[in-house]
């Protein structure tokens, strides 16, 4: 096995256990960070032996690991970046689909609800062109489990008197 391949496991090897805690229901604090390091790792991994469609997959799983901790900045950054160059490099629709799913996920987060709702519409969109049925269907179950934006019930005025 040569170091790129062996590089390239790794990188497989660390979305996976990222992604194994992600799908944890009861993760502890440590099981989070945890969480954060591997995607880093595997997104690094991928910086040096990946392309853009590997490197835009490692920034939207950082950007799904700070999302689903509550990190909505560094949520929104890394969201940013993974459909910045997706949308400019010549990768399948659906990732470039995936990556407006990660924008409306960090929007979520960050409870800006119009700009979340805007980045859906834009992932449906782009979906809709997509051929490949396990593909769509992949994607829509990520838009199924972005968090709702609870209302803020308003606060009645006191009349003037």
């Amino acid at each position: 096995m040569t170091r790129n391949e062996s590089q390239r496991d790794r990188a497989v090897e660390y979305f996976n256990a990222a992604w194994t805690l992600i799908d944890s229901p009861d993760r502890s604090a440590e099981q989070e960070r945890q969480m954060f390091v591997f995607a880093c790792a595997s997104r690094q991994l991928w910086s040096e032996v990946g392309g853009p469609a590997e490197i835009a997959t490692g920034d939207w799983q950082i950007a799904h690991v700070a999302a689903v901790t509550g990190h909505d900045d560094l949520a929104l950054e890394f969201a940013n970046a993974a459909y910045e160059l997706a949308s400019e490099s010549e990768v399948p629709v659906w990732l470039v689909a995936s990556t407006c799913e990660g924008l409306a996920r960090a929007h979520a987060v960050a409870g800006h609800r119009a700009e979340k709702d805007a980045w859906i519409v834009r992932a449906r969109e782009l979906l809709a062109k997509v051929d490949d049925i396990e593909d769509r269907e992949l994607i829509e179950s990520q838009i199924a489990s972005i968090p709702s934006i609870p209302s803020v019930p308003s606060t009645p005025s006191t009349p003037n008197e």
